[in-house]
């Protein structure tokens, strides 16, 4: 169908499943980007601990390498001073071609690139027409960093949006692809839209196909609100953490 990118998550719970799926596709490992994201429970973020889970990972996953590792979500139980340079190793060793991080906010990056001798190149956040992340893109953009949208359609609220759906109609499109046209107009981002119906996987890749004007680029921005986020963070305490949201949104 074309997609080459596939994310994972140790969190997600499927990264033996995502590895045999791939071993049994055939396809060659140099034809598609595999992202993968360390989550920070049991203490993961401890250097020793961080290299001991990505090298589950990999082998979870069935490959010795991935294309991109993520950290999942900030930890202030170990210091981004012992956990970034362990990420900046595991890169120089092969087991990892390109480090970045998940829900970090600005002053998260901030502290990150103090202690990174190699590029930290994403950070993957909620991101979709209903949420504000204009402090945040803009960060981003002159530092360098990807922003990677997950929840580009926000949990199926694109489809209820009368501006949306009124574009859309415009377009003879769905709602699903102007969200995501929407975030792809702007060269600094990319989407990583979830599905299982093969429909659906057609219409998310014919979404690059749709041209939007400036005044439905600028109606479609306008939906988006300090109160917009659609995901809930994780329950901290279970993992000993601190129970706090940790937000993203500029």
């Amino acid at each position: 169908m074309g997609y080459e990118h596939i994310d994972t998550a140790q969190a997600y719970g499927n990264e033996k499943e995502v590895g045999e799926g791939i071993r049994q596709s055939g396809v060659a490992r140099d034809k598609f980007f595999l992202t993968t994201k360390i989550f920070p429970d049991d203490m993961k973020f401890e250097p020793e601990k961080l290299v001991a889970a990505a090298k589950r990972s990999l082998e979870d996953l069935g490959t010795d390498y991935v294309d991109l590792l993520l950290l999942h979500w900030p930890d202030d139980r170990v210091p981004l001073s012992e956990t970034i340079p362990a990420l900046c190793e595991l890169q120089k060793q092969g087991l990892t071609r390109h480090i970045g991080v998940s829900n970090f906010n600005i002053a998260n990056i901030i502290e990150a690139k103090k202690y990174a001798d190699v590029p930290i190149v994403v950070n993957q956040v909620e991101f979709h027409p209903f949420i504000k992340q204009n402090t945040l893109q803009t960060f981003l953009n002159n530092h360098h960093i990807l922003l990677e949208a997950y929840s580009p359609l926000a949990r199926g609220d694109v489809f209820d949006n009368e501006v949306i759906k009124e574009i859309a109609d415009k377009h003879n499109v769905t709602p699903a692809q102007i969200s995501l046209a929407w975030i792809l107009s702007d060269k600094h981002r990319v989407a990583i839209p979830k599905t299982s119906n093969p429909d659906h996987l057609q219409g998310n890749l014919d979404a690059i196909k749709v041209e939007l004007s400036a005044d439905e680029l600028e109606k479609i921005g306008n939906l988006a609100s300090s109160d917009g986020r659609k995901i809930e963070h994780p329950d901290y305490s279970q993992y000993g953490m601190t129970n706090r949201l940790i937000s993203t949104i500029n």
